[in-house]
C-alpha cells in the first residue's frame, strides 16, 4: 500500500517573505491612497455619499485583514500543523487583496 501525500505541506518557511513583502507594498500604497484621500484640495468632509463610505469601508476591512495576516505570518511560536495554519493565512491573504482591490476598482468607477 502505498500512503496518500500529505494535504498540506509542513514546510512553508521559503512562502513567508515574499506574503510579508507583498502585503507591506501594497499596504503602503492603500495607507498612501487613503492619506491622499483625506487630505484633498476640497474643502469639508471626505466622506461625502454612499460610495466615499463603501470605498473607505472596502480599503480599511483590506487593511484589517493585511494586519491579521502579517500577524499570523510572523508568529514564530513552534505549533503541530504549520500547514493548516499557513493554508488559513493564505486565504486570509487572498482575501485581504481581492477586498483592496474592489476598493480601488470602487473608487476608479464611482
Amino acid at each position: 500500500m502505498t500512503e496518500e501525500p500529505p494535504l498540506y505541506h509542513e514546510d512553508v518557511a521559503g512562502y513567508r517573505q515574499p506574503m510579508v513583502t507583498s502585503i507591506g507594498i501594497i499596504m503602503g500604497f492603500l495607507l498612501a491612497f487613503m492619506a491622499n484621500w483625506a487630505v484633498s484640495e476640497e474643502e469639508g468632509r471626505v466622506l461625502q455619499d454612499a460610495a466615499d463610505w463603501l470605498v473607505a469601508g472596502t480599503i480599511l476591512v483590506s487593511i484589517s485583514l493585511m494586519v491579521v495576516t502579517l500577524a499570523r505570518l510572523l508568529d514564530n511560536r513552534v505549533r503541530e500543523g504549520v500547514g493548516r495554519r499557513y493554508h488559513t493565512t493564505y486565504r486570509l491573504y487572498i482575501a485581504s487583496m481581492t477586498v483592496g482591490l474592489a476598493g480601488l476598482i470602487a473608487a476608479l468607477i464611482i
